[in-house]
């Protein structure tokens, strides 16, 4: 058999007759408005030498679920997704034009060929999923961004022992760093370092014979999110941290877009750095897309937005909303601060509570006394949210800044929570109990354990120690 590293997250796994499987394959152009690019490029030989017999998505998010890649495929080429409570996933293919949707239950397996088997592993509420590759007496565990540890680590671990590759992200890929706190300037909003010794951590607890830093290679170009591409943890990096920790097993491998190992010859890595003089190749390769982003820097400038659009759809968004919840935004208002071009273009200002919108003036001075919780991204970027329901989406691309007081700052991340239950099928509280629910989550068991004794912790020791799950 034989992998190959496709782009940042995506996969191919193939079998000595042939058929191969792509997983999460962002081949081509950007993701998250033009904010994230797959680092390196992924040449076009190597896309156009892609005819994958199946594809398997982990989930939905855009730098694993890519539309425009997609459409390098046929419309009826089987594409497999994780059963989960919720139908975006195939409802959104469906959508795209694909006809031979597959859904795995948590712990199915399914067969792709002789001798090549593929078992998903659902985690998180808000769906992701790790996929278990066996092919020709290979076992890959392809993690993904999934973050599973304890119970339903150990789950896969003890079913499919022993695994021979591990593949996990290894860097951010939330909204922590877009927070700025305004009257803490030098507040932490995030721990780099924990990302690469969660990674490390995991992939021990594995007992995988090669660790690969994986679903991170990626870099911004746009010029909102340029300056984040400090804050990658990119793969030499994981390399040093096994060195400076002298971690022998799992052996970890840097391997990036083109690289591959193969049953019969082993790996072929190629020797060009990437990273040790990652700036210059940084500004080079924002130089080959400037026209590409010149022309979406154009069009965002361009954008308009009707207030009845943003008034109906908050409406809908706190209809949706459970008295409890609405109860705990009753005296909180979100000021969204909306630009076009070089200056601020809208500003609303939203009351979750009631549903209600008001649009300010967009010379109004945003003191934070009087606006202590402001979000600033653009109008295009504000206005696909609410066209296609993915707020949830906005805030993983590194473009939109929250500039909050550390008093509210609770308020922001609560909404970014109930963002992402509205779009994921867990509000209204009713889609909770369809049998499809309940038949996801009752498989999903050891999961819900976890989650009861990570809120034990928190209430016994006023902490999450998520390491001793990761043993």
């Amino acid at each position: 058999m034989e992998f190959k590293i496709l782009s940042h997250a995506g996969l191919l796994v193939r079998n000595k007759p042939g058929k191969s499987l792509i997983c999460d394959p962002w081949l081509v152009g950007s993701s998250y408005w033009r904010s994230w690019w797959n680092y390196p490029p992924v040449s076009k030989d190597l896309i156009n030498s892609l005819q994958p017999d199946f594809i398997y998505l982990t989930h939905i998010h855009w730098d694993h679920f890519h539309g425009d890649s997609l459409k390098k495929f046929r419309p009826d080429i089987p594409i497999i997704i994780p059963k989960g409570n919720y139908t975006r996933m195939k409802d959104d293919l469906f959508y795209l034009g694909y006809t031979n949707i597959i859904e795995l239950k948590h712990g199915e397996r399914f067969q792709i060929a002789e001798q090549f088997y593929i078992t998903s592993y659902q985690f998180w509420m808000f769906l992701d999923s790790a996929l278990l590759i066996e092919c020709d007496g290979v076992k890959l565990l392809n993690l993904n961004d999934s973050k599973h540890m304890g119970l339903t680590l150990k789950q896969i671990v003890r079913k499919h022992k022993p695994i021979d590759f591990v593949f996990r992200s290894h860097s951010s890929a939330n909204e922590r760093l877009s927070y700025q706190i305004v009257d803490e300037p030098n507040a932490p909003v995030d721990d780099l370092e924990r990302y690469i010794k969660e990674f490390a951590q995991t992939a021990k607890a594995t007992k995988a014979r090669f660790a690969i830093p994986f679903a991170s290679n990626h870099c911004h170009l746009h010029k909102d999110s340029f300056h984040f591409n400090q804050y990658i943890q990119h793969p030499l990096l994981v390399e040093d941290y096994f060195k400076q920790h002298q971690i022998q097993s799992p052996q970890v491998k840097v391997m990036v877009s083109g690289d591959s190992w193969c049953s019969d010859s082993g790996f072929t890595i190629s020797d060009k750095d990437w990273f040790t003089n990652r700036s210059a190749l940084l500004a080079e390769y924002l130089q080959q897309q400037k026209d590409s982003l010149e022309k979406f820097y154009a069009q965002e400038n361009k954008t308009e937005i009707d207030k009845q659009v943003v008034v109906a759809y908050f409406e809908q968004f706190t209809a949706t909303l459970p008295y409890f919840i609405r109860r705990y935004f009753k005296k909180v208002h979100f000021t969204y601060v909306l630009s076009a071009g070089e200056t601020t273009k809208y500003v609303y200002q939203i009351n979750v509570h009631q549903g209600r919108v008001v649009e300010l003036p967009p010379d109004t001075p945003l003191d934070h006394a009087t606006y202590p919780i402001q979000i600033h991204t653009t109008a295009f970027i504000f206005l696909r949210g609410i066209e296609f329901r993915i707020f949830s989406h906005m805030c993983i691309g590194k473009r939109v800044f929250y500039k909050v007081t550390a008093s509210q700052k609770k308020y922001m991340e609560a909404l970014n929570l109930v963002f992402n239950a509205y779009e994921y099928d867990l509000l209204p509280l009713r889609r909770i109990f369809t049998w499809r629910s309940v038949e996801s989550w009752s498989m999903r068991w050891r999961e819900v354990v976890l989650y009861m004794q990570l809120a034990k912790d928190k209430l016994v020791y006023g902490k999450l120690d998520l390491d001793k799950y990761l043993r």
